[in-house]
């Protein structure tokens, strides 16, 4: 019997598993213990949780697999300790996006949270609403006070209000390659934008999502003497896992479609 070598089987289902549904996978789990781990890589790589139920289904069967999720966007529905305990699960993840709400007083939440978060060492992408890591603090929230921002080199910050008049020091996050920001131009600092790219020197790309005309905002930020190359300004809309799989490709590609345009 033929038998072909371990780097092309894995190959070939890798393959496979890239171009089918999620469900048709689970038949090739069976087929040999050294398939169902090259699956399991593909299956688990890109987790995505909508519902509570859905992450505590998940929490439940503690999946040996969840060491291999890379990718991982935990939705506005869960509850504060149910993301916790997943992201306790999922260690190793490089792309985090935290969309869950703030809630009330929970007893140790807020530390418990932030333990998560700080204990994530491959952690390079995260999308967050700040409040929820900086909720009911007697100050205004400062990123920098934080270890965990320190590190990342694509960031995207949910509200607006972090470009108002009071600076959370995104300026002094100088690691930055990829930054996303919501911008209402009534209500943003232009001196919050100035700084941060002035400040973050391997800034690659500036997102700026908008409620209001695309062109009215190029216009804003060019009145304002805002108009860097590498802003780039596009209709906001609500998070969404399609949105966040595809936010800094999207950014990166006008880019590049824009310098070839220019040369």
């Amino acid at each position: 019997m033929l038998r072909l070598p371990h780097e092309i089987e894995r190959a070939i289902f890798q393959l496979a598993a890239g171009v089918h549904p999620t469900s048709h996978l689970l038949s090739y789990l069976l087929v040999a213990e050294r398939v169902r781990h090259w699956i399991e890589a593909v299956m688990y790589r890109t987790v995505i949780f909508t519902s509570e139920a859905q992450a505590c289904r998940f929490i439940k069967s503690r999946p040996v697999a969840s060491a291999k999720v890379k990718s991982l966007c935990l939705g506005s529905t869960l509850h504060v300790v149910t993301a916790v305990d997943v992201m306790e699960l999922c260690i190793h993840v490089d792309d985090l996006a935290l969309w869950i709400v703030p809630e009330g007083d929970t007893p140790g939440m807020p530390a418990r949270l932030l333990n998560a978060l700080n204990r994530l060492p491959k952690l390079l992408q995260l999308s967050i609403r700040v409040s929820t890591v900086f909720c009911k603090t007697a100050v205004g929230p400062f990123l920098p006070s934080m270890p965990l921002f320190k590190k990342i080199t694509h960031l995207e910050l949910l509200e607006g209000w972090v470009l108002w008049s009071f600076p959370v020091g995104i300026h002094y996050l100088t690691q930055l390659t990829h930054l996303s920001l919501r911008l209402v131009t009534y209500r943003t600092a232009p001196a919050s934008l100035r700084m941060i790219l002035v400040d973050c020197v391997y800034l690659r790309v500036l997102i700026l999502r908008v409620i209001e005309g695309v062109d009215d905002v190029e216009k804003w930020l060019k009145d304002e003497g805002l108009d860097d190359p590498r802003i780039v300004v596009t209709t906001m809309t609500p998070p969404s896992h399609h949105s966040w799989v595809s936010l800094w490709q999207h950014g990166d590609n006008i880019l590049k479609h824009r310098n070839r345009t220019t040369r």
